[in-house]
């Protein structure tokens, strides 16, 4: 443990000058060094000084045990994706904050905040500690830095800079072996779960594969359904639908048996956009009504259903009006675009074809391609290609098709 800053800490917590706490035992500038951790004290006179301020040093030490205990459980918890416990855990440390900033405990408990704010989508929050870090990261060990880079990637992802968060990712590739063994799972994780955002599908298998594996060699339960929801979607997209099918199965098995709410909906969710692609429209509908009420109205998550809600029932002439509205009532006040472009979108599907293409080529496609939308820009680019094609517009057809071509199976 930092001797020094311990005493440091309780100084300044006391009011005592250097002088006040030195006097009778040790000189002024021999408790600066002990205080800048540039000097160990013995033993006798680390007592003396943490007694003259009513400290027991046997009680410190067990403390720094007890924290560091404490700490251990924030992370792994982290690892294991238990958020619950980990929001716990985070409410513990929080109590001994200013003491742990004394401690060698500091970087690490820094790290794995920024971490928690991320899985917790508090973005706030992880933006004012991503800058902390950065201040930090002058202090940080090898490891750290790895781990700091890692972090980093997945906070990107969370604000939507997927490109970034890869590179970040692709940079960590030779370090891999020099982090602990536990961490190799999330790494192919969070790897799986970049590459199937841009239609790298054979290599997000490839390392959703590899994060299977290991979480099931360190029985990491919650990880390995989240790793295989990535295989899922993957088979999904390459159309291996009876592989993914049978996923799905053990996916909405699994989460019920060990209580994962959230991730049971995720897989329903996930379900019906696998029958939409089979043209199973009907069905898709019957699953993300069995799920849309339970979910809360003011949650991203809600407003995807509805724009699932929307595809399915529109393509099976169902009446969607009450759709539209509840995606513009839960958009409202968020001014997101995404969902506000949907919500116009099923509006204008009422009026002409041309009016509607229109709003595909001046409105969709531009956002969709901009902020990496890619599945989205891909539907909305063969359609204009299609109509494009029937007006005997060569040039603009090729573009669009093209567009489909340049983004679609795996990057070099």
């Amino acid at each position: 443990m930092n001797v020094g800053s311990v005493i440091k800490y309780y100084r300044s917590k006391h009011g005592l000058t250097q002088q006040q706490l030195a006097d009778g035992i040790c000189s002024i500038s021999h408790l600066s060094k002990i205080e800048s951790n540039s000097y160990i004290p013995h033993e006798t006179t680390t007592q003396a000084l943490l007694a003259k301020m009513g400290v027991q040093w046997k009680k410190e030490v067990d403390k720094q045990k007890r924290l560091e205990h404490e700490l251990v459980e924030f992370i792994d918890c982290s690892i294991y994706f238990d958020l619950e416990s980990m929001r716990h855990q985070y409410k513990i440390l929080e109590k001994e904050n200013e003491y742990i900033q004394s401690t060698e405990l500091v970087n690490q408990y820094e790290l794995y905040k920024f971490r928690f704010y991320t899985f917790n989508n508090d973005h706030q929050r992880a933006e004012k500690q991503k800058n902390l870090l950065e201040r930090l990261k002058g202090s940080f060990s090898a490891p750290e830095k790895w781990l700091y880079q890692f972090f980093l990637s997945i906070y990107y992802t969370m604000i939507g800079q997927i490109e970034l968060s890869l590179k970040l990712l692709e940079n960590l590739e030779e370090g891999i072996r020099s982090i602990p063994q536990k961490f190799e799972g999330e790494y192919y994780y969070q790897k799986a779960r970049l590459l199937i955002l841009q239609d790298r599908y054979e290599r997000s298998a490839y390392y959703a594969e590899l994060a299977v594996r290991h979480y099931q060699l360190h029985y990491n339960y919650i990880r390995l359904l989240h790793a295989q929801m990535l295989l899922a979607i993957n088979y999904t997209r390459r159309n291996l639908f009876v592989q993914a099918v049978e996923l799905y199965g053990v996916l909405k098995r699994n989460s019920q048996i060990t209580g994962q709410t959230d991730l049971y909906h995720q897989t329903i969710y996930n379900y019906a956009e696998l029958l939409k692609e089979k043209a199973e429209n009907r069905q898709a509908v019957e699953q993300l009504l069995e799920i849309k009420d339970k979910l809360p109205k003011d949650s991203y998550f809600y407003k995807a259903v509805l724009v699932s809600l929307l595809e399915a029932a529109s393509e099976t002439g169902q009446q969607t009006e009450e759709f539209i509205n509840e995606l513009k009532q839960a958009n409202s006040g968020k001014n997101n675009e995404y969902f506000e472009i949907h919500a116009t979108y099923f509006e204008k599907r009422f009026f002409s074809q041309e009016d509607l293409l229109n709003y595909y080529e001046e409105k969709m496609f531009p956002f969709f391609r901009k902020n990496g939308y890619i599945k989205e820009a891909k539907k909305v680019s063969t359609q204009l290609a299609l109509y494009y094609q029937q007006k005997r517009e060569w040039e603009k057809a090729h573009f669009y098709s093209a567009y489909q071509e340049q983004n679609g199976g795996e990057f070099t």
